[in-house]
């Protein structure tokens, strides 16, 4: 549902170093009628500028970027932004657990259905929303 701008409620950032899945993503995300991507990102440090800069309410995440490790960047994001909401985003099956005790959003393995990472991205949203209301 569209906020009072007109825009999807749902802020996306895309961090991904392959770039037919970061396309992908993007794709996937426009076309969902309460989400957007409001940037994208090819290595670790270019997704720790541009989620700081854009803010927004949910980063997916690859864990395996060229320059930085996933959740290097993730843990950094919670210090800089700790409003953001990060989805590690991996085809490594291990990493669920670190992704739980890192605290992050949540954890989509790469090949999952479509669906099982939209509704990671809006509950993510979701507590990222329902905290920013508590904080107000």
């Amino acid at each position: 549902m569209p906020n009072a701008n007109g825009r999807p409620n749902i802020s996306v950032v895309i961090a991904e170093d392959h770039p037919s899945i970061r396309e992908n993503l993007r794709y996937i995300v426009n076309a969902e009628r309460d989400m957007y991507c409001v940037g994208v990102a090819r290595t670790g440090r270019e997704a720790l500028t541009v989620t700081t800069q854009k803010l927004p309410d949910v980063l997916i995440l690859d864990a395996e970027l060229a320059d930085l490790d996933g959740m290097d960047v993730a843990i950094r994001v919670r210090r800089l932004a700790p409003h953001v909401r990060t989805i590690l985003y991996s085809g490594e099956p291990t990493i669920p657990e670190l992704a739980r005790r890192a605290r992050l959003a949540g954890f989509v393995l790469k090949g999952a259905p479509v669906d099982e990472l939209l509704t990671a991205v809006r509950r993510a949203a979701f507590a990222a929303h329902t905290q920013a209301r508590k904080g107000s």
